[in-house]
């Protein structure tokens, strides 16, 4: 099982990839900030929730498996 930390960790990717869409939108699309900044918070948040869902999960039995 997996600490929120842990699972922050592991999301790095998804860290850089939300600033670097964010600059984008804001600089070369004029979006406003605000929304933007809640959407990459939004997006970082559900990945993080379903990265420490996923942990704690158990395997499902198979059928057919003696």
């Amino acid at each position: 099982m997996h600490t929120i930390m842990e699972s922050i960790k592991k999301q790095r990717l998804v860290w850089s990839w939300s600033l670097i869409v964010a600059l984008f939108l804001v600089w070369v699309g004029h979006a406003p900030v605000w929304p933007v900044v809640a959407g990459c918070a939004l997006a970082i948040a559900f990945s993080t929730w379903r990265a420490t869902s996923n942990s704690r999960l158990k395997a499902a039995p198979t059928r057919g498996v003696r």
